[in-house]
């Protein structure tokens, strides 16, 4: 399948697949970033991709890179719509870096380098069905009420 995208950086790799099956598509940090705890930066990767048509893509942490480092997303996955591909619609990463009390560098930033495979891009199909809403005055579906959150108790 052959997908379109943008690199403004040609110093940093293309999005790629590490292992024959692996599901994403490892991503680049296009610039040095410093993350300090509770914090969220935006991180640039300079790609503008095209998702392929009935296709959209999801932005995943890489497992490895949030593990050693306390770096997770801010927003925990990505969606990107098929339609963000414009000229501006570049590719940016938010993430934070978690705030870890008996981490001896807690007040040292976490330095990203330009180059560090930060996230990865799943491509899904897109199967959200036409929506028409079907509004009513009353909200018993399910017929009796199942108790609310967490109504079926911790175990």
């Amino acid at each position: 399948m052959k997908i379109r995208i943008y690199r403004k950086n040609k110093d940093i790799p293309l999005p790629e697949r590490k292992t024959e099956h692996s599901v994403g598509l490892d991503v680049y940090s296009a610039e040095r970033v410093e993350l300090r705890p509770g914090k969220v930066e935006l991180v640039s990767t300079g790609l503008v991709i095209e998702s392929p048509p009935g296709y959209f893509f999801k932005i995943h942490i890489r497992s490895g890179f949030s593990i050693k480092n306390g770096v997770c997303l801010a927003n925990d996955v990505g969606i990107v719509d098929s339609d963000y591909c414009g000229p501006e619609d570049e590719v940016r990463i938010a993430l934070v870096r978690l705030y870890n009390p008996a981490d001896p560098h807690r007040d040292q930033p976490l330095v990203i380098e330009q180059g560090t495979r930060i996230a990865q891009v799943i491509f899904e199909k897109n199967a959200l069905p036409d929506i028409e809403w079907e509004e009513t005055d009353r909200a018993d579906f399910a017929g009796k009420t199942r108790g609310g959150f967490g109504s079926t108790g911790s175990r």
